[in-house]
């Protein structure tokens, strides 16, 4: 037979649609069914001792019971012995999530790439030492462990790209990580104590966001050279504020959060401090930059609403990105360099600081919010000195479709003190 049973020729033989339904006669009547009984479990120690019970000896489970008190016995309730008034009087158990079956199916690829997360996947991302303390977490957050899942499979994907379904799973797990995500966000009453978790999940999506061009794809391909080059489908600088709104969170736990203690040891201003022990001038490339901004500005006035604070947003953004730039100027003689995890770090966070005028002028393709971002993917590629799966690609598609547009508008991109 097709289903695998192995019967012999004699049953074989047997037409199986001749075998009865019922294996009872329909005249013989059916015997009737014992009423369930249902064995006590209850009964004091003493009366469960005691094999030989005469008729009306059983116990009536009080405490103390009959037969204790006409013996003279002390009475001791057994332990799966729990009367009426015991149990009415305890709480239930607070219930926090349904439970787990544990006949259901096991997602195989969910395994694996939790276990990819755990041990390669973790120790190539930004803070990588923190991962360890958001594991624990993730068994108790499902848009948490959902993120690092979703990590995990964008990871392999990038190191298999061959292998299509660790993409499709990595957009699967963020659409749903996202989902579960956003309806933690409606109720701030629950989600104020899980500022550690949801910020966790902020750096990963943040992440995902760094290595996904999917919406440049057309605007890259070599046919597009002559297309105008239009960022608003870009959600990095535009999704900064999560990570942004939930660092200030965990910072306001002080000692409670497990990223406030780690930020405290991490080094989060190390590429700060060496330039200012150095005592390299980041003021003149500020001051460069600002040149460029009122050259552009003159030219493009028509283009450029009134400043309404644009420029000391640009000159806020400008200020931090001559940090590398005066890093990468002093590379070759730097006695101190900067640590590799320093400057992912820092590229990890430059999108952070976007916010206000210049997050307008970025959304809008101006050409001054261009240049900076040419400078700040240029500057990251070449200081950096290595690829990172999660911002390499960005680094150098950026630099090439930024310069082709610049180019386009004939906007010069070169600011003297940047160019050697």
């Amino acid at each position: 037979m097709s289903d695998g049973l192995h019967l012999s020729p004699q049953a074989c033989s047997l037409d199986e649609a001749a075998l009865p339904l019922r294996f009872v006669s329909p005249a013989r009547e059916e015997p009737k069914k014992k009423k369930a009984h249902r064995k006590s479990r209850g009964g004091c120690r003493a009366c469960k001792k005691r094999r030989v019970k005469p008729p009306g000896s059983k116990c009536d489970e009080k405490h103390p019971c009959g037969n204790c008190l006409r013996r003279n016995e002390a009475c001791q309730p057994s332990q799966q012995s729990t009367s009426p008034e015991m149990e009415a009087s305890t709480p239930p158990a607070p219930l926090h999530r349904p439970p787990l079956d544990p006949c259901g199916p096991v997602n195989l690829l969910h395994m694996e790439l939790f276990h990819h997360f755990q041990h390669v996947t973790a120790p190539t991302l930004c803070f990588a030492e923190a991962w360890a303390s958001a594991v624990p977490l993730a068994f108790k957050e499902e848009y948490l462990v959902t993120a690092m899942l979703a990590v995990s499979a964008r990871h392999i994907s990038v190191l298999r790209p061959q292998e299509h379904v660790y993409a499709r799973a990595a957009m699967d797990l963020l659409s749903r990580s996202c989902a579960a995500f956003i309806e933690v966000l409606k109720k701030p009453e629950d989600s104020g104590d899980k500022c550690d978790p949801l910020f966790f999940t902020a750096m990963l999506i943040h992440h995902l966001t760094w290595c996904n061009l999917t919406l440049l794809e057309d605007q890259a391909a070599p046919g597009a050279t002559g297309k105008p080059l239009d960022l608003t489908g870009d959600q990095l600088f535009l999704l900064s504020s999560g990570p942004r709104t939930f660092l200030s969170s965990t910072r306001a736990r002080g000692s409670e959060s497990v990223f406030a203690d780690l930020s405290s040891t991490s080094q989060c201003g190390a590429l700060e401090a060496i330039v200012e022990a150095q005592g390299w001038d980041c003021n003149a490339i500020v001051d460069c930059f600002m040149d460029r901004y009122d050259e552009i500005t003159a030219k493009e006035e028509k283009n450029h609403p009134s400043d309404d604070g644009r420029r000391s947003s640009y000159q806020a953004i400008v200020s931090r990105l001559s940090v590398p730039i005066a890093l990468l100027q002093h590379k070759l003689s730097n006695p101190t360099p900067p640590r590799a995890a320093d400057i992912e770090r820092f590229i990890f966070s430059f999108p952070l600081f976007f916010f206000g005028p210049i997050l307008d002028m970025t959304a809008s393709g101006d050409s001054r919010a261009l240049l900076v971002l040419y400078h700040f993917y240029r500057t990251s590629r070449l200081l950096l000195g290595h690829r990172l799966w999660w911002a390499s690609e960005r680094l150098e598609t950026l630099e090439a479709l930024i310069k082709r547009e610049l180019e386009r508008r004939d906007v010069a991109i070169s600011v003297k003190v940047v160019e050697p």
